[in-house]
């Protein structure tokens, strides 16, 4: 196994044992799992390894500051140019609360509440942590001007991969978000950047730990809550609404953020020759 030889290389005094690559563990890294105690992420493209490094300079500084467990970094190596090749944390308790195992616990009221009062405890803490703090400015970018540069993306790169009419409902949907004014007013705030099923673990009925801090940074609180309505729906989002009460007004872009994840997959898959995240994003398009 070609991350083990790597890990090796550069870890010695880490005895490898018992390995194994998590599955369905996100389009930028892979996952191993080592010993069952160890998690250790490989960027899979270049492209992917600025994002690692921002965690890894991230993660050490929230320490202590956040209500649920976090990734704390002890391990990590990086390639002549600087870039890293890999970080490892000890694993956090829990399994990844999946689209599909929500589905089977959505009957049981009393659960859903607590995992929803749980992220809303979470993304309430860190929308409020000063970004100074953690050495950031306070400023993120513009995130008009960003899906607006989402907009020329899929027209030069999607779009001869797209039928009519879908090409037609993205101009649509474009023209209508990114004319409306009101709709972009709002503080930018320290967010998570990926806040859904596959970095939040639960364990007997509580999340037990947010992972993949890999795009946070200063930016825009809808795409904490586009992930979660896209992971759980929007009547997931109206019980964390009833613990953080503020995150509601962000609703319209989040509306608009979730219904363009797919293509925004399909663009970086693109970009990384991922055949295979590439046709799971455009399918509903093609």
């Amino acid at each position: 196994m070609p991350y083990l030889d790597l890990i090796s290389r550069h870890l010695p005094e880490i005895a490898a044992g018992g390995a194994r690559i998590l599955p369905a563990t996100g389009q930028f890294n892979a996952v191993l799992c080592l010993d069952e105690r160890w998690i250790f992420r490989f960027p899979k493209s270049p492209h992917a390894a600025p994002d690692l490094a921002r965690e890894l300079e991230i993660l050490p500084r929230l320490q202590g500051k956040l209500p649920l467990p976090i990734p704390q970094p002890q391990f990590s190596a990086f390639d002549d140019a600087g870039a890293p090749l890999f970080m490892g944390y000890a694993m956090l308790p829990g399994e990844p609360l999946l689209r599909q195992w929500y589905a089977k616990l959505r009957t049981d009221a009393r659960r859903v509440e607590r995992i929803a009062r749980d992220l809303a405890g979470f993304l309430l803490t860190l929308h409020a942590i000063p970004p100074s703090e953690i050495g950031l400015g306070d400023c993120g970018d513009d995130a008009r001007a960003a899906w607006a540069q989402y907009q020329r993306d899929f027209r030069d790169q999607l779009f001869p991969h797209m039928r009519a009419d879908a090409r037609h409902a993205v101009e649509r949907d474009f023209a209508a978000a990114l004319s409306n004014d009101d709709m972009w007013r709002f503080e930018p705030c320290l967010t998570h950047g990926d806040f859904g099923a596959g970095n939040i673990l639960v364990q007997q009925g509580r999340v037990s730990g947010i992972i993949d801090f890999s795009f946070c940074g200063v930016g825009d609180p809808a795409q904490d809550l586009g992930a979660l309505i896209a992971s759980y729906g929007e009547g997931f989002a109206e019980r964390v609404f009833r613990h953080y009460p503020a995150l509601r007004q962000h609703l319209p872009r989040a509306r608009f953020y979730r219904g363009n994840y797919a293509l925004i997959q399909a663009l970086y898959a693109l970009r990384d020759d991922d055949e295979a995240e590439f046709e799971d994003g455009i399918a509903d398009y093609s």
